[in-house]
Order: structure tokens, then C-alpha cells, then sequence
């Protein structure tokens, strides 16, 4: 199967517009899901579907014998419970199980998606960028941890085989496919206005859509060996929740609540969480980052890869339309 790419994760939310973004691109694309996961993101797309997962080496090499290049956005984004061995399986393992694969076959390449967090970051006025060491381990957790890893493995493995790798750290994306949901919560809550408040940090927001089409042009352009911090707009939580309201026309009502609170309800609501063994809406973890400024610049990306700088209100809009088209908010 010439110009063939094994997308992994396609039914989730960057998986679904990086699969048509490749078909645009005039890719073939087999696309990867979990086994009972739902196909709806992707229906009525001219596309393999291919069930399995991607600890299954049996799987992979089956699938991927017959294609040239794979897109890994397969993983697990849990941060609660913050350690968990499963989350380094897939996010790790997995990793190396595609690599190696893609080695054997000798694929033309392979674009990992990474995490801007593996890059520490920076201010408004001097963001973080590639060349920024690991800090996000103060964290403490698994998911973060789990995805640097498996970036140094790449980068060993281009280093010492030449491996033709290419990988991209997106930043807190927005856009439509967020079945979860997952980064779309906060618009939704503030949308049907039960959010409480926001923290006085902030990050860089990309549009999803935005993030497909750097990826699919990552299999052809960039350099490989390198890493590709992909994000648009450093915005404070407060700055992204004005925007939001003006894409809404609702008025913007809610204030920043303290830090020091927003910690306190963090640590109440993890202590439960370990009674109930239910996840909570916000752990200590969770309210910790809330408060930091993670700030990065996009300029490489831009650069290299072709990415788009859509405004955010854009990807806002086509996200909150995505949730009433598709029943969690009325028309």
C-alpha cells in the first residue's frame, strides 16, 4: 500500500483531524482504535480501521508491515491517579513497540506526539521553548513523566540509528472530537455557566485543527532528530475565559479565585478521592498547575512545519459547535 500512514489513537480528539488531515494531504490512511472504542469521529471517512492495541506486537506488526509512515498519538492522558503502571505501558512501551517496528520495516518516518510539557516554560515575555530542560517531574506524575521518556528513547534512537523521527509537543489544544470530553470541560462549564472560577495561571492554547496539519506535514517536512513545540496564544486562564465569552455572547461574570484556595480544595478533594475512589474534578496536582504560567513559543514550528496560527477564537467556536451538534449542549 504506497503513501500509506498507521495513525494511532484516530478516534480521539487530535486523532480524528489528523486523520483527515492526512487524507487531505492524499495519504492512505489505516487508522488504529482500541477494541469497543467508538468509530463516530471518524465515519464516513474513506479509511482502514484497524481494532488492536498498541502493546500488541503480534497487532502491530501485522498492521504496520504495509505502510511507510506512522503517526503516534496513541496514550494515555490520565493524571488521576497520578502513578499508575499502565499509563508508562502505553505511553512508553507502546512507543518503543512502534519504533522498533517502524525500524524493522525501514519506514520513511515516524511523528511522535509528544507533550509541551517536557519543555520547562517561560513567561509572556520569554516563553519556554525546545531548548528548555525537563521540570515537569515535580509533578509527580506518571502521564508527564511517562511522555519524556519515551521522547529521550526517540532521539537515542536517531542519535545512535538515524532513525527518521520527528516529534511535536503540542500545547493545550481546543478544537472539535472532544467525545471525552476532555480539554473542552472548562468551555463547557463556562458555557453553561458552572465554573465556579479560574486560577490565576495561564498556558498556551492551540487549535486543534492547527496541530493535524503541522503533524501530517511533519511526515515530509522538519528535520528529523528534532523536537517541535506546537501551540499559538499564551493566554492567562482569565484572558481565555474573556475570549471565550465574547465567542459565547455571554457576559463574562466569573472571577479568579486565590491560589491558596484553589489548593486547599485540591487537597480536600484528593483526600476523598482516595476514600471514594472516585477521580476528582480538581486534585492537589491539578490545582498546583492551575497556577503556573505555562508559556511557550511557537516560532519553530511555524518555521519548519508550516504550523497555522488560527486565532482562538476560531478553534473555541468550532469546539463549543462540535458539543451542540453532537448532543451535549442544546442548539
Amino acid at each position: 500500500m504506497s503513501n500509506c500512514v498507521f495513525i494511532t489513537g484516530a478516534n480521539g480528539m487530535l486523532g480524528a483531524s489528523v486523520t483527515r488531515e492526512a487524507l487531505a494531504q492524499g495519504y492512505r490512511v489505516k487508522a488504529q482504535i482500541l477494541p469497543g472504542t467508538s468509530t463516530k469521529v471518524l465515519d464516513g471517512l474513506d479509511i482502514e480501521i484497524r481494532e488492536g492495541n498498541i502493546l500488541d506486537l503480534a497487532f502491530l506488526e501485522q498492521e504496520m508491515a504495509n505502510c511507510q509512515y506512522v503517526i503516534n498519538i496513541a496514550a494515555l492522558t490520565t493524571i488521576w491517579p497520578r502513578r499508575l503502571p499502565i499509563i508508562n505501558d502505553v505511553n512508553f512501551q507502546g512507543v518503543k513497540n512502534i519504533a522498533a517496528l517502524a525500524q524493522q520495516f525501514n519506514y520513511h518516518r515516524m511523528v511522535q506526539i509528544g507533550t509541551a510539557n517536557s519543555f520547562n516554560h517561560g513567561s509572556k515575555e520569554a516563553p519556554g521553548d525546545e531548548n528548555q530542560p525537563y521540570t515537569a517531574d515535580q509533578f509527580k506524575m506518571d502521564y508527564m513523566d511517562s511522555k519524556y521518556k519515551a521522547q529521550c528513547h526517540l532521539l537515542a534512537l536517531h542519535h545512535s540509528n538515524s532513525f527518521p523521527v520527528v516529534i511535536l509537543n503540542p500545547t493545550f489544544m481546543i478544537g472539535p472530537f472532544d467525545s471525552g470530553p476532555t480539554s473542552g470541560r472548562m468551555l463547557l462549564e463556562l458555557y453553561k455557566n458552572t465554573l465556579p472560577g479560574y486560577a490565576g495561571g495561564g498556558k498556551n492554547f492551540v487549535y486543534s485543527k492547527d496541530v493535524a496539519v503541522a503533524t501530517v506535514n511533519a511526515l515530509k517536512m522538519g528535520r528529523t532528530g528534532q523536537c517541535y513545540i506546537v501551540g499559538n496564544e499564551n493566554l492567562y486562564f482569565g484572558e481565555m475565559f474573556k475570549k471565550a465569552a465574547f465567542v459565547f455572547q455571554q457576559p463574562f461574570r466569573i472571577k479568579q479565585i486565590p491560589g491558596m484556595a484553589i489548593n486547599l480544595v485540591g487537597a480536600i478533594n484528593s483526600t476523598m478521592s482516595r476514600l471514594t475512589g472516585k477521580p476528582p474534578q480538581l486534585s492537589y496536582s491539578m490545582a498546583k498547575m492551575a497556577s503556573v504560567k505555562q508559556f511557550y513559543s511557537p516560532t519553530k514550528a511555524q518555521k519548519e512545519l508550516n504550523l497555522p496560527n488560527t486565532p482562538i477564537e476560531e478553534a473555541i467556536l468550532d469546539c463549543i459547535s462540535w458539543y451542540k451538534e453532537n448532543g451535549y449542549l442544546p442548539k
